[in-house]
């Protein structure tokens, strides 16, 4: 077997997971949402977070890793779909990092600050629920057009 169907299959399984783990934790906070319960809230997305540093950014690292390596691999002129897989996968990488990343954090420090209302927790984690949907749709967009492979 060689060195780049290796890479290929552990680019395929880091995507897959992050996209998979941002669909299972977005399920998760919604779920909690609907509880209307501020600890439920706090707690889910606690773990949400936890998924995300320790797993989930990891796994979005790893696949602009392994697919900048692959892009390496490729001699002469690279094709239409490459070009737009190769940069538009490394601003998404870049942006869920920055933004769900980041937002996660400042979220669960304002969802577990006393005395806040259980609707304003709501409306915290519905708009880090919505960050983690644009997120999963910028990635169905680059699973396209690495799919179909336009010229």
């Amino acid at each position: 077997m060689t060195a780049g169907l290796v890479v290929k299959f552990l680019h395929v399984l880091f995507v897959a997971t992050w996209f998979g783990g941002i669909s299972l934790m977005a399920m998760v906070l919604r779920d909690a949402t609907r509880s209307n319960n501020l600890d439920t809230m706090s707690h889910a997305l606690n773990r949400a977070q936890r998924w995300n540093m320790t797993m989930f950014m990891p796994s979005a690292v790893l696949s602009l890793i392994t697919g900048m390596y692959m892009l390496m691999q490729v001699d002469g002129e690279k094709p239409l779909w490459l070009i737009v897989k190769e940069r538009f996968g490394s601003v998404v990488v870049l942006l869920f990092i920055l933004f769900v990343v980041i937002y996660g954090r400042k979220a669960l420090n304002q969802v577990q600050a006393s005395g806040i209302e259980s609707a304003k927790a709501q409306s915290i984690i519905k708009r880090y629920i919505m960050l983690l949907n644009i997120s999963l749709l910028l990635m169905a967009v680059l699973i396209f057009f690495a799919t179909v492979k336009l010229a």
